[in-house]
């Protein structure tokens, strides 16, 4: 486990490796902040937005709850002609061609189920690349420069994330004549990103093919007994859970009926353990990992649960004119700020530990819930996400890094990477199942600045959980 003994990356190799984290940080700021919020908007009007995002949002969440670690297991195992490529380019080059082509579809989509499709199509595809890309840091990098390689992501994370909501957010009006002209415009500059810095990821970085296989032992089969058994068991759940959902709706025994969104949450919860279990994640085997996960759930959760709605904050709270450019506004103000901590916190992590870094971002990130439900002011808005800024940038440059110390084993970098993005797929599903209704309660009973006090309470309540529990984490992977 131990790459101690590699020789230590030049930044060339460095910036060759990270470079494609701007691309897919790019791709995913421009739809979540601004494209996806704006075309439920103009599809279905005020009313009732909250919880048509959630119906976009919720398939595709869903299905990259199997899709990250699926293809790390395909990219784990490749062999033969595809390998000669490497383990982890193949995926990196097919996935992102057919990204592109469901980006497309999303641009040209009429209405709400189309959007729901094609958005699905797009986490399908861009979660095909990310367990394979994830896992060329651990494939690559020497355990003592994974914080400055991790820092260095998280750098051009935060810079993709200006530029995508930038671009975005200037190009797109929903009060303007011109909106579908800015929305296509602002689809192709994403496409044109993400091909571009996906080349230079395939064409650049060189993987150690010889190296990384060399102790792989007997090719296991890729379904076995337990795998099977499992599967079914998580599907008997499945239907189990259901039904006795179903029956409660129908005999209403306490007076009280189970919402679609609440039931969504549980059944969805129900399948991602059966995906864990399948992909052979276990707490007891593998502690750290685990808590690692349950770190980024919590952490993510929060910061899922204000940027999904982040846009109509702007607007139903805040009340500016120009919701988008102000959302905008707001998050490259932030991303500047995470900038400031990025890399820094990622080189300091080398030297003090990851732990201390999660514990001061977590910190910073609970106080910015604080100030949004006491406050609706912009100025006091956007000097809080500046403070937002810096925990957030102190948190993404030792994410990488931290689940590199604990990965269970090399042979299974790419799955685990895949098993490790689930706790980032599980909180972009509860948190618009959540966030959704509750918004649109509010909004109809004319306190929308109470529902979102509420939900910003939940951001609250996640974040200081995640940050608690980074204490159990033990670095195992050294």
């Amino acid at each position: 486990m131990d790459t101690e003994l590699s020789p230590r990356l030049r930044w060339s190799q460095i910036l060759a490796i990270s470079i494609f984290w701007f691309g897919l940080s790019f791709h995913w700021a421009a739809l979540g902040f601004i494209i996806l919020p704006s075309q439920v908007l103009k599809l279905v009007g005020e009313p009732g937005k909250g919880a048509a995002l959630a119906f976009v949002l919720i398939p595709g969440a869903f299905v990259a709850l199997f899709a990250n670690p699926f293809f790390g297991l395909l990219s784990d195992r490749t062999t033969g002609r595809l390998a000669r490529l490497g383990k982890r380019r193949p995926y990196i080059l097919i996935g992102t061609l057919l990204n592109a082509g469901a980006l497309l579809w999303m641009a040209l989509a009429p209405d709400l189920l189309q959007l729901m499709l094609a958005y699905l199509l797009v986490q399908l595809t861009s979660n095909a690349v990310q367990a394979p890309f994830h896992a060329l840091l651990p494939d690559i990098v020497p355990a003592a420069q994974r914080g400055q390689v991790s820092g260095t992501m998280g750098l051009l994370q935060i810079a993709g994330t200006i530029g995508g909501t930038l671009v975005s957010g200037l190009l797109i009006d929903t009060g303007k004549p011109t909106y579908f002209t800015g929305l296509w415009l602002a689809y192709g500059i994403v496409i044109v990103v993400l091909l571009v810095l996906m080349l230079v990821t395939v064409l650049v970085v060189r993987e150690r093919g010889e190296s990384v296989t060399v102790q792989t032992p007997k090719r296991k089969p890729w379904l076995t007994r337990s795998h099977l058994l499992t599967t079914g068991i998580t599907l008997l759940s499945l239907a189990l859970v259901w039904g006795l959902l179903a029956l409660w709706n129908l005999l209403r025994p306490v007076g009280i009926q189970i919402s679609s969104e609440a039931q969504q949450v549980i059944l969805e919860i129900i399948a991602a353990i059966g995906l864990l279990r399948i992909f052979e994640f276990s707490p007891r085997r593998t502690p750290s990992f685990a808590w690692v996960l349950v770190t980024r759930l919590f952490v993510m959760l929060s910061v899922y649960t204000i940027q999904t709605y982040l846009l109509y904050f702007m607007q139903d709270v805040v009340r500016v004119d120009s919701p988008a450019l102000q959302t905008s506004n707001f998050i490259i103000l932030v991303s500047i700020t995470s900038l400031i901590s990025a890399f820094v916190a990622g080189w300091l992590s080398d030297r003090f530990g990851r732990k201390r870094i999660i514990y001061i971002s977590g910190t910073l990130m609970a106080l910015v819930g604080l100030i949004f439900i006491v406050s609706s002011s912009l100025p006091i808005v956007i000097s809080a996400g500046l403070i937002f800024g810096l925990g957030y940038g102190a948190y993404q440059s030792v994410d990488w890094a931290l689940v590199a110390d604990t990965l269970p084993s090399r042979e299974t970098f790419a799955r685990d990477m895949g098993v490790w993005n689930i706790a980032l797929a599980i909180p972009q599903i509860i948190a618009p199942v959540i966030g959704g209704p509750l918004i649109d309660h509010f909004y109809r009973i004319g306190q929308s600045t109470l529902g979102f006090q509420l939900l910003f309470t939940l951001a609250i309540l996640y974040c200081l959980i995640g940050t608690v529990t980074v204490r159990y984490i033990r670095v195992v992977n050294q």
